[in-house]
């Protein structure tokens, strides 16, 4: 499952005319032109800006298909003139996707929603997510700002990530979906995965490079703590599993020619996600024990960095919230190759 590349492009541009921000200049014309846009903007965002972007073009908007032409939101998510994030990704007993977490009754003419789910975005103003309805999963569309909404944090996230609904109502609801094989929801998130982990892998790469050039400012000679072995050696084991993941990554669903509800995508997400992880956690380390300044590829990340370019926190919920995190990755590509049971019949 694609997004039309003109479709793509109108959204890019809505999206980022709300955040005060241009397309990339120069930007191509023809079939490639949102994705080379979304290269440059990973090449030229914050993580979190690019992150969201890809999720929008990537996850979201093949999904509105499902919905009934003219329901409320399509058009203005489309455009660009809404952001709109993932809520598929909630970690539940068995951390699997295919338990929507949400659960949807009938209120006359209207569909009521009660239960939680995450969602990766800081400033979405919606988000699409996965419920049980009538024996079927469907997807609704959720606005934030619905009376029965509340968003909450977790971890050191404040106020974003994660949404409880009493009786919040429904703004649209999809057509029955399901994550057979050649379903809509498994091949979105396959389209999906394998866009976000093309591009995202570059954000670890960069923080390894800055990590690299501040040991290397951290003393003279024999002393700098760039002639560590043991610094090197975890700097190294980082960078070499990057390379390999970047590299099945650039060949995307070509990799072992799968059709969606393989395991190459999935096993590239994985590896994705918890580089992404073990990179921050490795910067994080390395500043509070080693003293060094934190890579400004992360310190970018934090909502306030522009006031504050020392700050000294890392944006961990920004980071990690992709996809649910990487135990539900995990758990996804378990299932995918017959190592746990299905929560929910197809």
């Amino acid at each position: 499952m694609t997004t039309a590349p003109d479709r793509a492009l109108t959204a890019l541009h809505g999206l980022l005319t709300g955040r005060g921000l241009d397309l990339p200049p120069n930007a191509p014309k023809g079939g490639r032109a949102s994705d080379e846009a979304l290269d440059r903007i990973w090449e030229t965002r914050p993580f979190a800006v690019a992150a969201a972007l890809t999720e929008q073009v990537h996850g979201v908007l093949p999904l509105l298909d499902s919905f009934a032409a003219g329901a409320p939101l399509l058009d203005d998510i489309r455009a660009g003139h809404v952001t709109a994030s993932l809520g598929l990704f909630t970690p539940n007993a068995l951390l699997s996707l295919t338990a929507p977490a949400v659960r949807a009754d009938r209120d006359g003419d209207r569909t009521l929603l009660h239960g939680r789910y995450r969602y990766a975005t800081q400033d979405a103003e919606a988000s699409v997510v996965p419920v049980r309805l009538d024996g079927a999963t469907r997807l609704a569309l959720v606005t934030h700002d619905a009376a029965g909404v509340r968003l909450h944090g977790a971890g050191r996230a404040a106020g974003w990530g994660w949404a409880e609904l009493d009786g919040a109502p429904a703004a649209a609801l999809s057509r029955p979906v399901d994550w057979a094989p050649g379903g809509e929801l498994t091949a979105a998130l396959d389209a999906y995965a394998w866009a976000f982990a093309r591009r995202a892998l570059a954000w670890p790469a960069r923080v390894v490079a800055d990590l690299r050039r501040a040991l290397a400012r951290a003393g003279e000679g024999v002393e700098a703590l760039s002639t560590s072995q043991y610094l090197a050696h975890e700097l190294s084991k980082l960078e070499i599993e990057i390379s390999l993941a970047s590299a099945a990554a650039r060949f995307g669903a070509g990799f072992k020619t799968e059709e969606p509800g393989g395991q190459a995508a999935l096993a590239t997400l994985l590896s994705t996600v918890d580089l992404i992880r073990r990179t921050a956690r490795t910067a994080e380390d390395m500043a509070t024990e080693l003293g060094l300044e934190h890579s400004p590829a992360g310190v970018a990340d934090r909502p306030d960095a522009a006031d504050r370019p020392d700050a000294a926190d890392w944006p961990d919920a920004a980071l990690q919230a992709y996809f649910g995190g990487r135990r539900v990755v995990e758990n996804e590509l378990a299932r995918r190759m017959g190592l746990v049971p299905e929560a929910v019949g197809a």
